[in-house]
């Protein structure tokens, strides 16, 4: 019990913790952020080196890929908190850029 109760707990302070991290940026960068984390958190690998990684929307990453993009998000949220607007932009574009290639391939 006390087990589920602390797993809540840190959850809500989890998501509590990211929303802040884009309080910093422009209100467009922070729709912006949300949505690209909604399709990249669907892509989540099983293991390390899994080949194949199909995310809630259909589109195909490897495992690398999908990594990757984790981090670019958690750079434009960094780059958010220090009110760095421009640094978050790039970061999305490029996620962004991938995104988008999947998409036309599929």
């Amino acid at each position: 019990m006390a087990t589920g109760i602390r797993s809540i707990v840190a959850s809500t302070a989890l998501l509590a913790l990211s929303n802040l991290g884009q309080a910093n940026c422009s209100a467009a960068l922070t729709e912006h952020l949300s949505s690209v984390q909604r399709i990249v958190d669907s892509v989540r690998p099983d293991k390390p080196a899994q080949l194949r990684v199909v995310g809630s929307d259909g589109l195909v990453f490897t495992s690398a890929e999908a990594h990757w993009m984790s981090a670019q998000l958690r750079l434009a949220q960094k780059s958010c908190v220090q009110g760095d607007d421009a640094t978050a932009e790039k970061a999305l574009r490029e996620v962004n850029n991938l995104l988008s290639t999947r998409k036309r391939a599929s």
